[in-house]
């Protein structure tokens, strides 16, 4: 199994993944990029189900990480039209939540080769960090503590647990997403949710833990350090 990371990601968590027999794949950072989130995972790759899209800038930026990734996935990377911005919503043509064939975004700045993917129903949210902002849970389900992706989730019949913001770090801002702190297997390669820190720390460890098995799913953190945001980890 390989995990798509930050390569700021905190060294302890790494050597757990290590620990546990997982390759790691660091991306590079992308320039354009606010300098915290410029190599977060989510805002520079999106995994869909016969490829995986980034910009062309990012291409050649990681071009050893994406062949890497290419070869693991057995899916080519594809091109946006679309390039990112360090201005919000410029910075978000990625940032994308897919929960089976529904595709939670900002539409009006989400790459057009998403919206128009026969992959997805698109679905208008107020959130423009869509995946950093939930974590999905199996096909079905996710955790979110933002209301307008509850309300749109929640209209198609996606089971959501909306837990409360805030009590995760991300360097540069006053708090980061529990999406952003935890793994997403897009491929169900595992049904493992490993998170960037002690989840036990969280608000509302109890009912995560509880939701995350309701659904087939189990949670374990990575260290017991504080819950850190580093763009998803893709486990692939």
């Amino acid at each position: 199994m390989l995990a798509v990371m930050d390569f700021r990601t905190p060294k302890a968590d790494v050597d757990a993944l290590l620990a546990k027999g997982v390759t790691v794949c660091k991306l590079p950072p992308h320039p354009a990029l606010d300098p915290p989130v410029s190599a977060h995972p989510d805002m520079l790759l999106f995994f869909a189900p016969d490829h995986i899209l980034c910009t062309p800038s990012y291409a050649k930026i990681a071009e050893r990480e994406l062949t890497l990734i290419e070869k693991t996935c057995n899916r080519p990377i594809r091109l946006t039209e679309q390039e990112l911005a360090s201005d919000y919503p410029h910075d978000i043509a990625l940032n994308a939540l897919p929960i089976g064939k529904h595709l939670f975004c900002h539409v009006t700045n989400t790459a057009r080769e998403l919206l128009q993917s026969p992959a997805y129903q698109p679905h208008r949210i107020r959130q423009g960090y869509a995946k950093c902002a939930a974590i999905p849970v199996g096909a079905h389900a996710l955790i979110t503590a933002d209301p307008s992706l509850k309300r749109a989730a929640e209209q198609v019949g996606v089971d959501v647990l909306q837990i409360s913001a805030g009590g995760v770090t991300l360097a540069g801002y006053d708090m980061g997403f529990l999406g952003g702190a935890a793994s997403f297997a897009p491929y169900g390669v595992t049904d493992q949710i490993y998170f960037c820190g002690a989840l036990e720390q969280h608000p509302d460890a109890v009912a995560i833990h509880r939701f995350c098995r309701a659904h087939g799913r189990t949670p374990h953190a990575l260290t017991h350090h504080p819950l850190t945001d580093v763009g998803t980890i893709f486990l692939l």
